[in-house]
């Protein structure tokens, strides 16, 4: 029998170290994405420290609680003391901000990483072959984009002359009603595909007392009909799904019958995450190696930069202005108008 690489190897060149610290990282990453759900990291963010004997209070387990802040403590986001006392540690501010991306990936995708040598094979990559929870995706993806995506959406829409938005692939709702607190006079509808996050989006709606402005519709931005509700639709926003109209032929496709749903579209606003070509390193941005990692799993085409702009070509939109962002890495914030035909 030949030896395996391994056998050269002793034990102490690996249960510490860089491969150590990799099995770790895994868990820290669950502990930031339970931390976030169960608003602890907003508790600490808030009041500058928690203490184990909160948990009680709140009526979780004071073990998987502590266990959970055990490995925050290991990454450096939180320091604990004398096992109760725990405040925000030397990378607490960095993580904090972060947090949506850690609850996206490992809430939102985490099964698909555990199915992955299963959805591998072709054979079994047919049918309802994955799952995620959409509801933490949305949650997750507003989190990412309140950084800077929003921003931009404000200092964009200040001075047009908008009426109504329709958000396709809305998620939480956050985006419209956002906009309709800072245009009183702009009415929204949301589009989305999962019915968790249709209800997500409405009960957000309710509570923000909106629901004679905006209302939220179950469908597939990719076959959209024309309807009542899209009739005196002027803008057009898409955040974070803009991929899932592709390959090229479906996407210029889905750009084509956007115009025909919305006949009186004006502006089309598309921000999305491009596919990377160079090989993953050591200055890798946060978000690059789930995003495609998780969308390859589910077989979902990831376009290039220069892929976007051929759609919009043929699609019949012009490109007013593109915005590079930050955050999400690789993110490009698209201002289209169609092209009136001669």
């Amino acid at each position: 029998m030949s030896s395996s690489p391994a056998d050269a190897l002793s034990p102490s060149d690996w249960t510490r170290g860089p491969v150590a610290d990799l099995f770790s990282s895994y868990v820290a990453s669950s502990a930031m994405s339970t931390a976030c759900q169960l608003g602890l990291l907003d508790r600490l963010a808030e009041k500058g420290e928690a203490r184990l004997r909160d948990s009680a209070e709140d009526r979780l387990d004071v073990n998987v609680v502590r266990n959970v802040y055990r490995a925050l403590h290991w990454a450096q986001i939180v320091q604990v003391k004398d096992n109760d006392l725990v405040i925000p540690g030397p990378r607490f501010e960095e993580a904090y901000a972060a947090r949506g991306y850690f609850y996206w990936l490992v809430k939102g995708c985490g099964e698909l990483f555990s199915l992955a040598p299963d959805v591998a094979r072709e054979d079994q990559r047919v049918g309802d072959f994955y799952h995620r929870d959409m509801r933490a995706v949305a949650i997750g993806s507003r989190l990412i984009g309140e950084e800077e995506v929003e921003r931009l959406f404000d200092t964009v829409l200040a001075d047009l002359p908008v009426k109504k938005v329709a958000d396709l692939g809305c998620g939480s709702g956050q985006r419209l009603i956002r906009i309709a607190g800072n245009h009183p006079g702009v009415n929204g509808v949301g589009v989305d595909l999962s019915t968790a996050v249709v209800q997500l989006a409405t009960e957000s709606v309710q509570e923000a007392g909106l629901a004679d402005r905006i209302t939220v519709l179950q469908g597939n931005a990719l076959e959209l009909e024309p309807l009542p509700e899209f009739a005196d639709v002027d803008t057009i926003t898409c955040v974070f799904m803009g991929h899932d109209f592709w390959p090229y032929e479906s996407c210029v496709n889905t750009l084509r019958r956007l115009r025909t749903a919305f006949p009186a579209v004006e502006r089309l606003f598309i921000c999305d995450v491009v596919r990377t070509s160079e090989l993953p390193g050591p200055d890798t941005t946060i978000f690059t190696l789930g995003f495609e990692s998780v969308h390859a799993l589910m077989g979902d085409y990831l376009p290039t930069y220069v892929q976007w702009q051929e759609a919009f070509v043929e699609s019949g939109w012009k490109r007013a202005a593109v915005h590079q962002m930050t955050t999400p890495p690789n993110g490009y914030f698209f201002e289209l108008v169609p092209v009136t035909e001669a």
